[in-house]
């Protein structure tokens, strides 16, 4: 899997790929290029594609990320379960296994656990390389530590079956390589808000079935937009 597969610039998406970019992704670059085309300067972006998240996912979970992650209230010994989980995805679908909107403190614990392990389990290098190589070509265009904004874009976002507007995370004034990466990552764990999940299961979808990218782009100043 090479850089081409885990970012896609907005000149290079359409409403045809919202299964690679997500709802929000493919819209930005089909305005970018209809506003481009217009001679309208538009602020330049990529996305980090659902790729990106599967490759995260279903990465190996080091025993050591469970050093810092103690077992959730509401929940018995779902820790000691996950812990034997190869793979994130399995871990996260213990965590999921279960879940009962109507149990809040059970919710809770769950959906916890779920975001403390995406918080500590490691960024695969190549998915790593891949967000700093876009977010470089970003300050060669705009200047060295150039804001962005970094914005949850899921592929089931305002779907004809439900509407997820508001559920995930999206971050403004985001500057630095390591910032970046470190907020793309907190938009992946606000795929397992108790919110989230609980939103999916009563219009009887599986929360892991749900994949994530997310748009970087140049931030823009109110004032001069």
């Amino acid at each position: 899997m090479d850089d081409l597969e885990l970012i896609s610039w907005f000149d290079e998406v359409s409403m045809d790929d919202r299964n690679t970019v997500g709802g929000k992704g493919a819209s930005l670059g089909e305005m970018h290029i209809n506003l481009s085309n217009a001679g309208v300067n538009v602020p330049n972006g990529f996305n980090v594609t659902v790729d990106a998240y599967q490759k995260f996912v279903n990465s190996e979970v080091p025993v050591s990320t469970w050093d810092n992650i103690r077992e959730p209230d509401g929940v018995e010994k779902i820790r000691s379960a996950a812990i034997a989980s190869k793979t994130l995805a399995d871990a996260l679908e213990i965590c999921l296994d279960g879940a009962d909107p109507k149990d809040h403190l059970n919710m809770h614990g769950r959906a916890s656990l779920a975001r403390a392990l995406v918080r500590q389990t490691p960024v695969p290098e190549v998915v790593r390389q891949a967000i700093i190589s876009g977010y470089a070509k970003l300050c060669d265009q705009y200047g060295q530590g150039v804001d962005v904004a970094v914005r949850s874009s899921a592929t089931t976002e305002d779907s004809s079956d439900a509407s997820f507007a508001g559920q995930y995370e999206s971050f403004l004034n985001v500057s630095g390589e390591r910032a970046v990466i470190q907020k793309w990552r907190q938009c992946v764990a606000s795929l397992f808000t108790e919110r989230a999940i609980g939103y999916q299961i009563e219009k009887d979808m599986n929360p892991l079935d749900s994949a994530l990218a997310v748009v970087i782009m140049k931030m823009v100043r109110s004032d001069k937009a």
